[in-house]
């Protein structure tokens, strides 16, 4: 029997494993723009030849005509042009069906090839799908041209007639700050990214038994690889041509291709990431709480840094716990852990057990009946992440206010306190009936507080306690919420932490949009660990989720969020633990809310479902447009 395993070599057809729900969301789902991120040897290429194999097969060959780009040493222009050309030339045959003739297009730059060729795919009926591979080349691409980037954005998000895929490490991550002036960055529209994990267990274990190994090998080898698919081929080859597993897993884990694919990867790795990675590794074993109380991170950004490293397969979950994703790539780490951690190993470890004031930041809380500045505290109606907000008497104004002093931990230094200040001041000049009214920042001895409007009634989260409501209350509440992030939006102000609990309504009916101004700082500080910060969680756009760039649409989409629950009384995306929920956001399909509400009107169904949908580009463009279509809604 010949070896069946191959390494060091892009598979496709019957020797390509798994993916295929990767495969599905691509060629039969909605969008035309995808990133698969993936570390080395997790299968990328393999994946896009593989998608080029299909599209060349009965089912999909009347859909799509694929062109598998390979960019590596486009390093410009001209070199862009080139690997093009060589691409285009490799599938030949592939183009003569759409009346491409190589020779024709020498001379023609990148745009012009491409616009022809999805001309010519148009023309057929076809959708060209351009499959990416390397795509880190645009990086040094976008630094020494960076007018190449929009215009080939452009041409890759063109709508229905062009799908486009491309592969790339988290490393391609650096476009999101390569901005030319009045444009996008290159990867909106990609953003999130579907990542390529390890393979699932039955993908796997159909993997290694083409080998005829007995179930103890299989076990062994799942086990110390995690079902990574390269460690899993080379194992198995060798496995298959010596028959003496131990020595096998002894050769691998001292392979030197192998160390350099794991050091690879460990380069694309932020401080934050190893400084996880560190503590995982001397831990072996560490749970979430255990990992806050190590590291000086907010707790929602430790979450979003634990989901990255857990979709990218450094490390993995079992039973609330995360350790090194697999035998070897720990081996590894320990063998270089001095040198790869060298400015970590004497980090001081943050306090096991902090002190009541500690734990809010705040020097001293205030008591009922002290007073700071020209405030006088009557009684403390919540604390957070932010810090502790106090009902309070302005006493110069003779007016009530509700005062928010400011945990000075999540104000870290001056050039945060400025951007806070500054963000405070153009939220304040925010004027609308249904935003919380700002009225002053000011610092009283290293103290920062903010003065706001004080409101007494019941926040929607304490409403929804209740279950969900009546439909006529759901357009009240919407409408009046949406003309609050119209006007906002229109000032240019995000809020970036629309959730039930920073949405009050009066007694007279009026809602009222709280804690403008301050969900921004937020996004970055939640220092606390509450219960309060799984709700943030909950309420999060995909792009919040995979740490992408924040517009306006991402209120668009947490509004979305309030709107379900207050029609079902149920949140849409959820999970049994923090990264499981952000896996939900990014990758789950809500039940359609007239499923669980039959009274709910279907056309505020659409709605909801619009401003849910996972790419901004696809979502209501701006407020005024969502805000159109439920006013449609109230009139019935």
């Amino acid at each position: 029997m010949k070896n069946p395993f191959i390494v060091g070599s892009w598979v496709r057809g019957e020797h390509f494993f798994g993916r295929e729900k990767i495969i599905n969301e691509i060629l039969e789902g909605s969008h035309n723009s995808i990133w698969v991120a993936g570390t080395r040897r997790l299968g990328k290429t393999s994946l896009l030849k593989q998608l080029e194999f299909l599209t060349e097969k009965e089912h999909y060959c009347s859909q799509y005509i694929s062109l598998f780009w390979d960019l590596e040493g486009s390093y410009d222009l001209n070199g862009l042009s080139n690997t093009l050309l060589e691409s285009i030339e490799d599938a030949e045959e592939r183009f003569k069906k759409i009346s491409i003739c190589c020779d024709e297009l020498e001379g023609k730059d990148v745009f012009e090839i491409l616009r022809l060729l999805r001309r010519k795919a148009k023309q057929e009926n076809l959708k060209l799908l351009i499959l990416c591979d390397e795509t880190e080349e645009l990086i040094t691409i976008g630094k020494n041209n960076p007018d190449i980037l929009p215009k080939l954005r452009r041409i890759f998000q063109q709508g229905e007639t062009i799908l486009t895929v491309i592969t790339a490490t988290k490393r391609l991550s650096e476009l999101e700050r390569e901005l030319v002036p009045d444009t996008s960055p290159f990867l909106h529209g990609f953003i999130p990214p579907i990542y390529l994990t390890h393979l699932n267990d039955q993908e796997a274990e159909k993997l290694i038994r083409r080998g005829n190994f007995d179930d103890h090998a299989v076990k062994e080898i799942k086990d110390k690889t995690d079902n990574h698919p390269y460690l899993m081929q080379l194992i198995c080859k060798r496995l298959f041509e010596t028959a003496d597993l131990d020595s096998v897993i002894k050769e691998v884990s001292a392979d030197e291709m192998v160390s350099h694919f794991f050091e690879v990867d460990f380069k694309y790795l932020f401080e934050n990431e190893r400084e996880i990675l560190w503590h995982i590794l001397q831990e072996e074993r560490i749970s979430l709480t255990e990992l806050e109380m190590k590291i000086s991170l907010s707790r929602e950004k430790l979450i979003n840094l634990l989901f990255s490293l857990l979709q990218l397969g450094y490390i993995k979950r079992i039973d609330s716990h995360y350790s090194v994703s697999n035998y070897f790539f720990q081996n590894w780490l320990l063998r270089e852990q001095d040198r790869l951690f060298e400015d970590l190993v004497t980090l001081p470890q943050k306090a096991l057990i902090p002190s009541e004031t500690e734990a809010h930041g705040i020097k001293k809380e205030l008591a009922i009946g002290d007073t700071i500045s020209r405030y006088r505290i009557l009684e403390e109606i919540g604390r957070g992440g932010m810090g502790i907000v106090y009902k309070a008497e302005d006493i110069k104004l003779e007016r009530i206010v509700a005062l928010k002093v400011l945990n000075p931990e999540a104000i870290e230094d001056e050039q945060n306190l400025n951007r806070f200040i500054k963000e405070a001041k153009t939220a304040s000049s925010l004027n609308h009936p249904n935003i919380t009214t700002i009225y002053e920042f000011d610092d009283v001895a290293g103290i920062h507080l903010i003065s706001m409007e004080y409101i007494s009634g019941e926040t929607l989260s304490e409403m929804l306690k209740k279950g969900p409501l009546p439909i006529r209350d759901v357009l009240n509440f919407a409408c009046q919420i949406g003309e609050g992030l119209s006007s906002a939006h229109r000032n240019k102000v995000i809020h970036r932490d629309i959730k039930p609990s920073n949405i009050k309504v009066t007694d007279e009916g009026i809602v009222k949009i709280m804690d403008f101004g301050i969900a921004k700082i937020m996004d970055r500080h939640t220092i606390t660990r509450t219960k309060g910060t799984l709700g943030t969680l909950a309420y999060m756009s995909p792009e919040q989720a995979s740490q992408g760039e924040i517009d306006h649409r991402s209120d668009i989409f947490s509004f979305g969020i309030v709107l379900y629950e207050m029609v079902t009384g149920k949140i849409p995306f959820t999970g049994d633990y923090e990264l499981a929920i952000l896996y939900s956001i990014l990758n789950e399909t809500p039940i359609p809310v007239t499923e669980i509400n039959p009274e709910a009107p279907k056309s505020l169904e659409q709605i909801i479902c619009k401003a849910l949908k996972k790419q901004k580009e696809n979502r209501y463009q701006n407020m005024d447009e969502m805000l159109s279509e439920l006013k449609k809604v109230c009139i019935f």
